[in-house]
């Protein structure tokens, strides 16, 4: 708690160790193990990621595209991995944590600095490592089986207010489905992410994932989108972008959430499931508040007539009924998107542990004093409307 204001960090980051698949990974993949670090290094700190995967259809491995050097034409060459972002501010928001590897008592610290009371903690590296087309689902699967395993001890030994997310594949729906029942029932995890770049043949609307869909209603946790950047097809910015990387995964984020939303709800997921929860995560507030108008132009028949079979409702009711959209303590978008549906889907998050999150320990002051949004509004955002996404006890 801060200041009498009870706080959910609603978006946060764990940085998987660099043996996290060596000692995770179940031993027939252990020939596809994928070899990945993320850490802070330097002085002043920046930031690496590299991911590399085990190539079983060519001579090449996998690297991802921060290990690459986009080219004009859109082709990736293998370049040197892991570009490291450096940044002054690293130092004083990371330096402890940084000597330690970023261990689960940290997390502990982080909360006590920052007043936070629950902190729902995603992957690093895992927003990425299944992210190669080519991967075959039983070894995606093998993945995140892996750094689901590695995340549960590590929530467990940071105690019950860091809150572990599952982390599932799609190319499987079958083996999605299992997973999230494993990760719910006997971790207790409070969400499921997913990155929807689609590397597979199905798309979120298509009837396949109905069941996994209805499985999450079933176990009342919530569908948290994270988009990633590091797949070639992201929103084809590397081939729209080449070089530009200062700026490909802010429009990815962005871009990959509106994309998202526009097949959750235009394709009839939500129609289909109106008890699924849906929260959009590290993406900004601003865009839902544009983005809804323009699907509504869809259901309208905006385009050449084109009409919405199943829709039932306007998006924007789909979304109030129920999405979610985390904002950044010092969103400009917040204000628009209550000036558009209100105040009751708006949660916060800090992004600790990335480079985005180094203002963590002023998180809460920063909301508070957000010009032009009321008190009970910001009380909502940190606390009510993420107890409501998030399965969590409101002690």
């Amino acid at each position: 708690m801060y200041q009498g204001y009870k706080f959910i960090d609603s978006d946060s980051h764990i940085l998987e160790p660099a043996d996290m698949f060596e000692r995770y990974l179940e031993a027939p993949f252990r020939s596809e193990m994928p070899h990945a670090w993320v850490d802070y290094q330097g002085q002043p700190l920046g930031f690496g990621i590299s991911v590399t995967i085990p190539a079983t259809d060519s001579d090449q491995d996998y690297v991802m595209p921060f290990g690459r050097d986009p080219m004009p034409d859109g082709e990736l060459t293998l370049g040197d991995a892991g570009t490291r972002i450096v940044m002054p501010e690293h130092n004083d928001a990371y330096a402890g944590f940084a000597r330690r590897g970023f261990p689960p008592e940290l997390y502990k610290l982080a909360l006590e600095r920052t007043g936070i009371d629950y902190m729902v903690v995603y992957p690093t590296v895992g927003l990425y490592v299944t992210a190669v087309p080519q991967l075959k689902a039983d070894t995606a699967a093998a993945y995140r089986r892996a750094y689901n395993n590695w995340l549960h001890d590590f929530c467990t030994e940071a105690g019950g207010r860091v809150v572990g997310a599952a982390s599932i594949d799609l190319r499987d729906p079958d083996e999605a489905i299992r997973e999230v029942r494993r990760c719910v029932k006997d971790f207790g995890f409070k969400a499921v992410h997913i990155n929807p770049t689609p590397v597979g043949e199905y798309r979120m609307y298509d009837a396949v994932y109905d069941r996994l869909w209805s499985t999450l209603e079933d176990l009342d946790v919530p569908l948290a989108i994270h988009v990633g950047a590091g797949n070639a097809a992201d929103e084809m910015l590397y081939y729209y972008l080449p070089r530009l990387r200062s700026i490909q995964g802010t429009m990815a984020f962005t871009m990959g959430n509106m994309i998202a939303s526009a097949a959750l709800i235009m394709g009839g997921v939500l129609e289909r499931h109106p008890k699924l929860r849906v929260v959009h995560l590290e993406s900004g507030a601003g865009w839902v508040a544009f983005w809804i108008d323009r699907m509504d132009a869809g259901v309208q028949g905006g385009f050449r007539d084109l009409e919405n079979p199943g829709l039932k409702l306007h998006p924007i009711d789909y979304f109030q009924r129920q999405c979610y959209i985390a904002a950044d303590q010092d969103d400009p978008g917040i204000k628009q998107v209550i000036e558009v549906m209100g105040d009751d889907n708006i949660v916060t998050a800090t992004d600790f542990g990335h480079p985005e999150g180094r203002k963590y320990a002023g998180a809460a002051e920063e909301l508070l004093g957000l010009p032009g949004v009321s008190e009970d509004s910001k009380r909502k955002i940190m606390w009510d409307n993420a107890l409501r996404l998030y399965p969590l006890e409101a002690a």
